[in-house]
């Protein structure tokens, strides 16, 4: 079992103790295990956080107005991309489904995914089902990121690459829980997580339980282009450059003209900012790269969001210990534009937004 596996199911534990929030039941029907529709067809609590290096800057009380809300339901946000201007794609690991939001109001629909029966604890349990948008189901949509016509899914719990289309959702490759083959395209995923898209139209994976980190082209090709890797988890394309977030070795790493750098993270747990060789991490899970260069990691072990800029690492937004409302908890997918960030907090279920 990977890392991000084991995140999800502590965690959703802790958010029904904590919160007791409600969510959507499905309906009472079995989810299918079929893969039926065509395949796409292609070939090869409390966190102990360490005072020493912290940094006081953008803590919640100084971005007071600027911290918000962008959702008007309740869901284990975990991926999210741009469809268009002022409206967001997010992946839901609670509710099995990928939400469209408009960012003018917070008004939400689902974009992919049907309603599943619920287990003893009232979260939805999910299924594997290429058809319709409406009819396909999905069991841990981690991240997501355009791709072909569509838009990638990296669906953790069934092995499997997802691709949203216009009118269906279908398999890219991948296997399901079972560890059945769907489509060989020369691997098979072990727990995926991590998107990126490059200006190629190249989709690269997060293989993480396998430590590596995959290239699938337009074509259907599938190439290796990092191994060896603990556990890598959050991927970003920007400008040439691959980063990845190595999450078993609490760093964060790129890939530039097929060379593996380090960019952050001495490589042991804890919560320091600094410099870029002396600054420490916790489990980061996910990464955005603004226009301007900045990094942004989910530090998701010490339930903060960190800045790389100028080879320092800073603290944009850490937890509030007083208020597990009001400050991130489980800080998952990123997305920046423009000025604002936004994070995906898959514990508080729910995503924010703040001025970067």
């Amino acid at each position: 079992m990977g890392i991000r596996k084991k995140w999800i199911d502590k965690t959703a534990l802790l958010c029904m103790l904590a919160f007791t929030l409600t969510a959507c039941k499905g309906k009472e029907a079995e989810p299918s295990q079929s893969t039926g529709g065509d395949v796409v067809q292609q070939s090869s609590e409390s966190l102990t956080v360490s005072e020493e290096g912290s940094s006081e800057e953008g803590t919640m009380e100084e971005a007071a107005g600027a911290y918000e809300s962008v959702m008007d339901v309740i869901c284990g946000a975990s991926g999210i991309v741009l469809e268009k201007e002022g409206v967001l794609l997010v992946t839901d690991t609670y509710n099995k489904v990928i939400w469209q939001v408009k960012l003018s109001d917070g008004e939400c629909s689902v974009y992919a995914g049907g309603e599943t029966v619920a287990d003893l604890y009232g979260e939805p349990v999910g299924g594997y089902n290429d058809a319709t948008l409406e009819t396909s189901y999905f069991r841990s949509p981690w991240a997501i990121a355009p791709f072909l016509d569509g838009y990638a899914v990296s669906d953790s719990e069934n092995n499997a690459i997802r691709l949203i289309s216009k009118e269906k959702v279908q398999t890219v490759n991948g296997s399901t829980t079972e560890r059945l083959v769907i489509k060989n395209m020369g691997v098979v995923f072990d727990n995926p997580t991590g998107l990126a898209a490059d200006e190629e139209g190249n989709l690269y994976v997060s293989d993480t339980s396998k430590g590596a980190v995959r290239r699938i082209s337009s074509e259907g090709k599938v190439t290796t282009v990092a191994k060896d890797l603990e556990d890598p988890m959050g991927l970003c394309w920007k400008d040439g450059v691959l980063y990845i977030a190595e999450t078993g070795q609490n760093r964060i790493v790129k890939l530039q003209s097929g060379k593996l750098e380090a960019v952050a993270g001495s490589g042991v747990t804890g919560f320091v900012d600094g410099s870029v060789e002396q600054a420490v991490f916790a489990s980061p899970q996910a990464i955005a790269v603004a226009d301007d260069g900045t990094i942004y990691v989910s530090d998701t072990g010490n339930s903060a969001v960190r800045k790389i800029k100028d080879g320092q690492v800073t603290t944009l937004l850490a937890r509030d210990r007083t208020s597990l409302i009001n400050s991130p908890v489980s800080p998952v997918g990123l997305l920046a534009v423009g000025q604002d960030l936004y994070i995906c907090d898959n514990f508080a279920r729910k995503v924010i937004r703040v001025d970067r």
